[in-house]
């Protein structure tokens, strides 16, 4: 039986899988357009690159979010599976506290260069972004 909170979290998990998809189609088309208007027309895309960084991060960190949520850990082949053969219970127990700690790192430090990016009003170079906007959305999918 779901529950409402079982519910919600699909919801979210379903607007963090469109967002990922979303961004990443975002890039690839962006890419080509300006790859064409480079190569053909002499004319690429004003701040392509610095919307594609943008948008990798959105991706990124939506993919995360995913990723841990489906246990789809980076494991090491030489030596997980010999643990998790043996010690199963201990294995999980190894790999999902290692995966918060990585994550809180992550979390954390994505919340001091949030900080660090409006205390200084930095913005991006050519299209002069701010970039506590860009790091928001970023540090919220870290901590999910």
């Amino acid at each position: 039986m779901w529950t409402q909170l079982d519910f919600a979290g699909e919801i979210v998990i379903r607007l963090i899988r469109w967002m990922a998809c979303l961004t990443l189609a975002i890039m690839a088309a962006l890419t080509f357009i300006d790859v064409l208007g480079r190569y053909l027309l002499n004319k690429p895309v004003f701040g392509a690159a610095e919307m594609i960084q943008f948008l990798l991060a959105g991706t990124v960190f939506a993919g995360l979010v995913l990723v841990s949520r489906q246990d789809g850990h980076v494991a090491v082949e030489l030596i997980s599976p010999r643990i998790e053969e043996r010690l199963p219970v201990i294995h999980r127990i190894i790999v999902n506290f290692a995966s918060s700690v990585g994550l809180f790192l992550i979390f954390f430090e994505m919340l001091r260069l949030t900080e660090h990016a409006f205390k200084l009003e930095r913005v991006s170079i050519v299209l002069e972004w701010h970039y506590g906007f860009v790091l928001v959305p970023a540090t919220v999918l870290s901590l999910l």
